[in-house]
């Protein structure tokens, strides 16, 4: 501070160490010494210099306070107010606040950092309010920190700092939200979020300076009532704001000094925690993990803002809390709102679980983690069977766990008999499975069921009662295979719709016939022809080429051909009831090899093979049968060459007129030798 005088040091800086009152006891020089020796300790000579004050600290000497020790207690408060260990305050150094407090004041040091130490640049102290000393001892904690930031303002404030202190859990309560701290943090909290400040834990045997303060506090320094007024009034507002009337405040007011309990806790919450949970009374060691968060307004102990509610009251409580009966949530809810005591969730959860109408009208409970079945090692090892109704008619899907492919059956009846002449149907077609799974119906529950398993030899598994969910796959199935019903509605296209699924690509890039067949299947959409054939095909085809060679071999060394037919050719159709050939008819076409169209005499026209036609050489008249004709044949056939001299009226004219003409009725074999017998050159 320049003055006509010079320089000296700003009054308001040193105010806190010129006005300590001289120590009482052994303990106050111990402080006041630790301070001297932590911001004098490159003073020249301080040990000769504090001996007279530390003469006082031997167990052998007495009490005395004499001329001497006030001379030497004058002179070391001078050394901590004056050059070299007061510095001054550069905006360009780290800066710290050390802040205590302690059962009837505050203190606090602004240091600055300078190389590898921390130096003072300023002090200051004042002595707690009434109403300040029954103040939790976290609630002073932050306290003695608030007022350290508002002293310091002019040098702290616009630029990020660190504030120490002894007590931890005010740096764990610093990063909680508003509405979990005690009501008097809260509008601390709130003034001190002007500042960019970093709160830090010290232990108290290296914070000499701050501690030795906010135990010989300054008189001179007065609290600033408005502020004080300040926090008293959010208290108030806070709390008369709670959901709770005046007279169950005041009963709870009441019972809480009536606990022991609760007496102890307020005490400790006040006069402030022991360091360890061992060393805490065993009647409040259950709020121990919350002793942050709580405080003691109007002695009523609270826990942010909520009502600790002592051991007498709180049967009552969980009555109230109860009294809707709107479940084991909700009552949690509204006990969270405003109330607090150990274990207040057990006890709630209690309650609810005893209520028989609670019990009665609970919801079902939450689901368990989903247990899938395992996958298949191969097409068709495990099935899932399910029946459903649609449009009222009666269907069963039946579909492989590999590889989702559904198989749908129309049910005249939904018997156990009708399900298992499905079933070998499918099973006839894709092979029997190792495992069908189903509901428990009774088509599926049956005894006749149980003997078709073990006939077949496969074992049948059930899902729960009352449970579909673990036969999902085909629940899933039916689900899906309604769905086409449905868009097909008049079931024309719901076979084109369930071969448009089952060649479908699922999330694994494969179709369920894919899966299946080891082949897609052709569908409405284009497609190459070697996607439709699977693997091994050609191998396949190979085999069946040369045994369709042998069979034709085999069977052609006692066959021929038959000559082909024309159009307008008379045929006889073979009857294949009888095996006569008995119907006659005309060839119009040869629509296929070996195979015509013939018309018949009554105008129909009929598809023959080759072999059910045989060839007419000549036309017969209508007046004409095949066996007048025959005699005819025979007839002439039977006269002589030659005259006969016995009969008049044969000349050879009337010879020579009538030749003997042979004909033939049937058609000309066709003989060839053998193929065995022709000799090859």
């Amino acid at each position: 501070m320049l003055s006509a005088k010079g320089v000296k040091p700003d009054p308001r800086k040193t105010s806190a160490i010129n006005n300590m009152e001289r120590p009482k006891n052994k303990d106050d020089v111990r402080r006041f010494l630790g301070m001297v020796t932590y911001l004098a300790k490159f003073v020249p000579q301080l040990s000769t210099q504090s001996a007279p004050l530390r003469i006082l600290l031997e167990q052998k000497n007495e009490w005395i306070w004499s001329h001497e020790q006030e001379e030497c207690f004058l002179k070391l408060k001078e050394i901590l107010t004056s050059e070299p260990v007061l510095k001054f305050y550069d905006p360009e150094k780290s800066t710290r606040i050390s802040a205590d407090a302690s059962q009837y004041g505050l203190g606090a040091v602004l240091l600055q950092q300078h190389d590898e130490q921390w130096l003072p640049v300023a002090y200051a102290s004042r002595a707690l309010t009434s109403a300040e000393t029954r103040y939790a001892q976290i609630e002073k904690e932050l306290l003695a920190s608030l007022y350290a930031c508002e002293r310091f303002h002019q040098y702290v404030y616009g630029q990020a700092f660190e504030v120490e202190t002894d007590h931890k859990p005010l740096v764990s309560i610093m990063a909680k939200t508003l509405n979990d701290c005690p009501i008097r943090i809260q509008r601390m909290l709130i003034r001190l979020h002007k500042y960019d400040v970093h709160m830090t834990y010290t232990p108290g045997k290296y914070m000499y300076a701050a501690d030795t303060l906010s135990r010989a506090v300054d008189k001179g320094e007065s609290a600033d009532r408005e502020k004080s007024t300040d926090i008293q009034a959010y208290v108030n507002m806070i709390v008369t704001s709670l959901p709770v009337s005046p007279d169950r405040t005041e009963q709870i007011r009441r019972e809480t000094n009536a606990d022991e309990t609760m007496t102890q806790l307020k005490e400790t919450i006040i006069k402030g925690w022991p360091k360890n949970k061992r060393d805490c009374p065993l009647n409040i060691q259950d709020y121990w993990n919350h002793r942050a968060e709580l405080t003691v307004v109007d002695d009523i102990v609270l826990k942010g803002s909520r009502f600790v509610i002592p051991s007498s009251l709180r049967k009552q409580m969980l009555q109230k809390i109860h009294e809707g009966h709107l479940g084991e949530v909700k009552c949690k809810r509204r006990a969270r709102d405003v109330m607090y005591w150990p274990r207040i969730n057990q006890d709630v959860s209690q309650i609810t679980m005893s209520c028989e109408l609670c019990r009665t009208y609970r919801p079902k409970q939450q689901a368990e983690p989903l247990m899938p079945h395992p996958v298949p090692h191969r097409p068709y090892y495990k099935v899932g069977a399910d029946l459903f109704d649609c449009g009222g008619k009666s269907y069963i899907v039946v579909t492989d766990y590999f590889s989702n492919y559904p198989e749908v059956g129309a049910l005249q009846s939904t018997t156990s008999k009708a399900v298992i002449s499905y079933l070998k149907t499918v099973f006839a077609r894709h092979g029997v499975p190792c495992e069908l799974f189903s509901d428990n119906a009774a088509q599926f529950s049956s005894s006749e069921f149980a003997a078709f398993a073990k006939e077949w030899g496969f074992s049948h598994s059930t899902s729960s009662p009352t449970y579909p969910r673990s036969n999902g796959l085909a629940e899933s199935s039916v689900k899906i295979v309604k769905n086409l019903m449905k868009k097909s509605e008049d079931r024309s296209d719901f076979q084109k719709s369930l071969l448009i699924y089952r060649s479908t690509p699922l999330q694994n890039g494969l179709s369920p016939a894919q899966m299946l067949m080891g082949r897609r299947i052709r569908s409405n959409l284009p497609v190459n022809e070697d996607l439709l054939t699977p693997k091994g095909a050609h191998k396949v085809r190979k085999a069946k080429e040369e045994q369709k060679a042998k069979q034709k071999q085999l069977h052609d060394r006692t066959a021929k051909h038959l000559p082909m037919l024309k159009p307008g050719d008379t045929v006889r159709l073979r009857d294949i009831t009888t095996g006569t050939w008995r119907q006659q008819g005309q060839v119009e076409a040869e629509v296929a090899p070996r195979s015509y169209r013939v018309q018949m005499e009554s105008g129909l026209s009929l598809r023959r093979n080759r072999t059910d036609l045989q060839l007419q050489q000549q036309p017969i008249g209508k007046d004409t049968t095949v066996q007048e004709t025959v005699q005819q044949d025979t007839t002439d056939s039977a006269e002589p060459a030659s005259s006969c001299p016995d009969h008049a009226g044969c000349s050879p004219k009337a010879k020579s007129a009538s030749p003997a003409v042979e004909r033939q009725l049937r058609p000309r074999r066709l003989i060839q030798p053998p193929q065995r017998l022709i000799e090859t050159c």
